[in-house]
């Protein structure tokens, strides 16, 4: 059996090419253009920096809490991703500066997300308000979007209301919102380089307000990135394109479309033993030698996704709005998924071809969610009435051969084959009751409802065929208020009940429940000119806590009990004065599982950041260290992991209107790990074979630049 996509990438890098040379035929035009923005109300108001004081700890923060949340909630604009994240990174890297969050470098250009120690896969992740998940729930952070087309990402760190759709809601929300299209004409083109021969080019076209479409307006971006990789012979390509349309079909109705194509290949790297990182530093990833199981030229895969969708959004009259989005999206490796069974090398080679042949395996697979998210509101003289549903249907595959590498990947028997589906109904009800002038209470419940289905030919645990159904089904309630002790100071509580079912790896006969959660929070938050300071306190009490164990790039899934998530978060930020702001955040965490009193795997005891802001005329520049503290890798209080911090830094000079016919010309300069700390940030899981723990250590000191020119 062979594996190979070469067509099909051809198909995709000609459709790159194509948008590329679309968007580099307009001409250019001699206006100035504003910065993409967040669309507010109806999606055609464009808010700007000069409606905010830029002069400002407000403005300057990393992170803020809106004076109306009703839970622990950081929002992150434009202005901050613009000038402090590379576009080379992912959303993972745009959110490390949030507090209680924790990011861990994965594959090299994927990371490992934790909010509150919970992993990805036990906290919700949106795009433009649609739930974003995988067959078994987990998400790649390289998948969908760039940091590019982002307008803001706001992460709340509770279970949200009732109307707050999607999976795992109790453990947070990470939710990524798209920028709008710019309100003039522009051509925009960049290009980048920094450390591990990193090469960034795009491309992008604004068509700014259509009067002839009745103020139609949209933007096509175009992105193509390569790198030597940060672990030796782990290199990787990634191609995206955007294509946002906004149509005004009336002064109170809004059509949105959004696709976006994203394209990524690069070697599977499972991580390094402790003997292989001692013996070849801390950049060891994989060798290139065809006589070893993490041979890189073994240890490949080819991911594509895509996501659309068409939303309506409308003001009806009398109190009446609709926000409706029908969707679809998809993730697929096709045949070109590749590891090595042991990639600590510890275990002896051999295959029914050779003695010394090298085994390995072939993982194709894939899925598609077919969607609709609507949500309806009422608006009421005390208040405000909400009601509306998630609803999904995800059809997909896997399969798993072993092969031989050595004669290119020839069929040796299969592991699995199975055909499955997840179906999810999710309506909900919520009100919100203005019980005093400064007194908002919200209340509601949402009844979740999932249905996993399993088709296998061959089931990696009956090794024969299985088919079956599973149902779960609860009515979830949740009470929050806010109250506004004064204009720029608030308080809120918050008290829900969440739900997981169980990933579809399980087997037919385990008898594991659904995840169930009671959370419980207060929280304050506090604006001035001068500084902004939020914090909060939570509880959350955990049921039928679902582990999991990574061996040889094969997951099993197992019941811990219950546990007691609990803690303090806080974080502001302090306007200096001539530019200048100080901010900085933390949290003191415990996870422990109820029955044995240990720690639960990969949930960190304390996190720290903190860092310096300077802006003034044409100038941006930062200074940001975060710190992680002590955790386990694996339960049981395995694997124990060392605290560890970066120091960062990035500098950004924008100039507008620097020569006619050119709008806009933004120089940006950044070196992460300044200080080089090298530390075991992660435990992967055991290789197959020898069982051998694997670690991902520190991505050392790197540099990254770009020129970004507006026309």
């Amino acid at each position: 059996m062979r594996v190979s996509s070469t067509p099909d990438r051809r198909r995709k890098r000609r459709f790159i090419d194509a948008a590329l040379w679309l968007a580099a035929s307009v001409p250019p035009v001699a206006v100035v253009t504003g910065a993409h923005a967040q669309t507010t109300d109806l999606g055609t108001v464009q808010t700007s920096a000069s409606a905010v004081d830029v002069n400002s700890a407000v403005y300057q923060a990393p992170t803020t809490t809106p004076l109306t949340v009703t839970q622990p909630t950081s929002v992150i604009d434009k202005h901050y991703i613009e000038n402090n994240i590379p576009q080379t990174a992912n959303y993972d890297r745009v959110i490390n500066v949030v507090p209680n969050v924790m990011v861990q470098p994965s594959t090299g250009s994927d990371s490992k997300i934790s909010i509150r120690g919970f992993q990805t896969g036990q906290f919700n992740t949106t795009l433009d308000g649609i739930p974003l998940r995988a067959h078994n729930l987990y998400l790649s952070s390289a998948s969908f979007i760039t940091t590019n087309d982002l307008g803001q990402v706001t992460v709340d760190r509770g279970p949200g209301t009732a109307s707050t759709v999607g999976d795992a809601t109790f453990g947070g929300t990470v939710a990524l919102q798209t920028k709008s299209p710019m309100s003039t004409l522009a051509t925009t083109a960049t290009t980048g380089y920094g450390s591990f021969n990193t090469q960034l080019y795009g491309i992008q076209f604004d068509s700014g307000q259509l009067k002839s479409a009745n103020g139609a307006s949209f933007f096509l971006d175009t992105q193509f990135t390569r790198t030597e990789g940060s672990y030796a012979n782990v290199p990787s390509e990634r191609e995206n394109v955007a294509l946002k349309v906004v149509q005004p079909l009336s002064d109170n109705t809004v059509l949105t479309f959004l696709s976006i194509y994203n394209s990524q290949i690069q070697s599977n790297f499972q991580g390094a033993s402790l003997a292989q990182i001692a013996a070849y530093g801390p950049n060891y990833g994989l060798s290139n030698s065809p006589n070893q199981q993490n041979y890189a030229g073994y240890n490949r895969y080819l991911a594509q996704t895509d996501f659309d969708y068409l939303g309506l959004k409308s003001d009806y009259g009398e109190g009446w709005h609709l926000d409706q989005k029908l969707y679809t999206y998809s993730y697929s490796y096709g045949g070109f998924n590749l590891f090595g069974i042991d990639v600590s090398n510890n275990s002896s080679l051999g295959t029914i071809f050779g003695a010394n042949d090298v085994p390995g395996r072939s993982n194709p697979g894939g899925w598609r969610s077919y969607g609709d998210v609507i949500a309806i509101t009422k608006d009421l003289p005390d208040g405000a009435l909400k009601f509306g549903t998630w609803v999904d249907h995800k059809p997909g595959f896997r399969k798993r051969y072993n092969v031989d590498m050595t004669l290119e990947q020839k069929y040796i028997s299969t592991v699995e084959d199975r055909n499955f589906a997840l179906d999810t109904f999710q309506p909900y009800v919520e009100a919100d009751w203005k019980a005093l002038p400064d007194l908002t209470i919200t209340a509601g419940a949402k009844y979740a409802y999932v249905k996993r289905s399993y088709a296998a030919l061959v089931d990696p645990n009956t090794k024969g065929p299985l088919n079956y159904s599973q149902t779960w089904e609860k009515a979830l309630p949740s009470l929050a208020a806010n109250y506004k002790l004064s204009s720029n100071w608030s308080v809120y509580a918050q008290a829900a009940e969440g739900f997981l079912t169980p990933p579809d790896a399980l087997p037919s006969g385990a008898n594991v429940q659904p995840q169930t959660t009671w959370n419980y929070q207060v929280g304050t938050s506090y604006q001035t000119k001068a500084f902004t300071l939020a914090g909060d306190v939570y509880y959350i009490d955990f049921q039928n806590m679902i582990g999991s164990r990574n061996v040889g790039g094969v997951t099993s899934y197992f019941n811990q009990g219950g546990a007691i998530y609990k803690g303090i978060e806080v974080e502001g930020t302090v306007h200096v004065g001539d530019g200048f702001s100080v901010f900085g955040n933390g949290s003191l965490n415990s996870a422990k599982n109820i029955q044995t009193g240990q720690w639960i795997a990969e949930a960190p005891n304390a996190t720290l950041a903190a860092g310096l802001i300077y802006e003034q005329g044409n100038w941006h520049a930062s200074l940001t260290d975060k710190w992680v503290g002590f955790r386990f890798g694996d339960v049981g209080e395995k694997q124990p992991l060392s605290p560890f911090n970066q120091l960062d830094m990035a500098v950004t000079y924008k100039v507008k209107n620097p020569l006619p016919n050119l709008a806009a010309v933004t120089a940006k300069f950044g070196i992460n790990n300044v200080l080089n700390s090298r530390e075991i940030v992660d435990f992967s899981g055991y290789s197959g074979g020898s069982l051998t723990p694997l670690f991902y250590t520190q991505i050392g000191r790197n540099i990254y630049s770009s020129l970004t020119v507006q026309f």
